[in-house]
């Protein structure tokens, strides 16, 4: 036993490493992306009626990369019998009712520009709704690629998913740099969409079978994916307190509020990616054989890791990210004067930065005992009390510090809240 325990370890560290080596390849993609959008478009009106309109899209394509699989996978996993079917049958299910909620998406677009913009005056409204109407074209088809990438995930593939995400990574940089000279800023909305069609295109899996559709039993999936949405969504809303509270401060704060929250979210974040990603399909295998002490170990082992790898990144964004800000992004219309003003916000921060890396891997053991709902409660309660914070906030300190404040108390008390749901499921495990 101890043996195979060690060979375990041994793959699922090989695994780590490859996995963490293409997310790092796709963060230095996404690095580059901010340094061109910065230097061809800096602090301008436009480019924040971008952030102000894909804010709610890239939101909802989060939430359905992070928990399509979480839901989907376990019941994917455990489906012994005519495996592809089952996937196929899903997959055009749950494709065509993200078609109806992209449709619903861009008929409410205008109310929803109007409700977190007002402070910005009726133009800038109207040009973030037309943005955002397209924008949500990405719905469907972030579905399709993470339906496909679980498929790869259940068989133990691990690499094929990041790496289409690398691509697609790679894909919206180019877009970007070839299409602004013509199509202006219009060249983020293409990459955005393009971007996911790539992704596709790298995880179609081949099925070999005989097949006529049959509408699926949705309820084992929508049980599980409903209060993950409503908690996932309550946690990706830092981004939302971030934008609409943002959009209170002078032009061109949207860019560097943007700048420096993505540096520590995708630079902690993607540092633990790889534990994220190994370790809910080996907890599902771990619980479904009953192997309750090994599952504790992995979780205990996961946590201490990604803490010690974010206080590690954090603590070299302080130190260094000044640094990198003036000589990656000064150029074209990001002066020195941008930077100054972005590299200032790098210490408050901190705090934010470190639950970036640690959320998602404090989630996953309640996801694989599925404790969704009391996950996505904890989280809905996170989101009430960072919101209520932001605007106590905002009325005695400004929006910056509302900001902070903000994200900060959403993203601690979601943590906290599922180690403490952890620690009384655990009992029950180990009794």
């Amino acid at each position: 036993m101890t043996n195979q325990l060690k060979i375990n370890n041994i793959c699922m560290i090989k695994k780590g490493v490859i996995v963490t080596s293409i997310f790092i390849f796709s963060t230095a993609i996404q690095l580059a992306s901010q340094i061109v959008v910065a230097q061809l478009f800096g602090p301008r009106l436009q480019l924040d009626i971008f952030l102000a309109a894909v804010v709610i899209p890239a939101i909802v394509v989060t939430v359905i990369y992070g928990t399509f699989n979480d839901a989907f996978l376990p019941l994917l996993g455990r489906h012994k019998k005519n495996k592809d079917a089952f996937f196929v049958n899903h997959l055009i299910a749950i494709t065509m009712i993200t078609i109806a909620v992209m449709v619903l998406f861009i008929i409410l677009s205008p109310s929803l520009a109007r409700a977190l913009y007002s402070s910005r005056g009726a133009i800038f409204i109207q040009a973030v709704s037309v943005q955002m109407r397209i924008l949500f074209l990405a719905v469907p088809l972030a579905t399709i690629a993470t339906l496909c990438g679980s498929y790869f995930y259940v068989q133990k593939r691990f690499v094929r998913f990041p790496l289409a995400q690398a691509v697609g990574s790679l894909t919206n940089l180019m877009s970007i740099a070839v299409l602004s000279a013509t199509i202006g800023i219009w060249a983020l909305v293409v990459g955005f969409i393009f971007n996911i069609v790539i992704q596709i295109l790298f995880v179609i899996p081949n099925l070999r079978m005989k097949y006529s559709f049959l509408f699926p039993n949705l309820k084992p999936f929508l049980t599980a994916l409903v209060p993950l949405i409503i908690g996932s969504f309550a946690l990706r809303s830092d981004v939302l307190i971030i934008r609409s509270f943002g959009a209170q401060l002078p032009e061109g704060y949207l860019l560097y509020l943007n700048l420096i929250s993505r540096i520590f979210s995708v630079a902690a974040g993607v540092m633990t990616i790889s534990i994220q990603i190994v370790l809910l399909p080996h907890l599902v295998e771990f619980l479904s054989q009953k192997q309750y002490a090994k599952t504790v170990s992995y979780v205990n082992r996961a946590k201490k890791v990604s803490i010690l790898i974010s206080l590690m990144v954090v603590g070299a964004i302080v130190v260094v990210g000044p640094l990198v800000i003036r000589l990656l992004f000064v150029g074209g219309k990001f002066s020195l004067a941008d930077a100054e003003i972005a590299s200032g916000m790098i210490p408050y921060f901190i705090l934010p930065g470190l639950a970036w890396g640690v959320n998602s891997v404090f989630f996953q053991p309640l996801v694989a005992l599925k404790k969704q709902f009391a996950l996505g409660i904890v989280n809905v309660v996170a989101l009430c009390l960072g919101l209520i914070s932001a605007m106590v906030a905002n009325t005695r300190w400004g929006a910056f510090n509302a900001i902070i404040i903000g994200i900060t108390m959403l993203l601690f008390v979601g943590i906290l809240g599922s180690e403490l749901l952890w620690n009384i499921y655990k009992k029950s495990l180990i009794s």
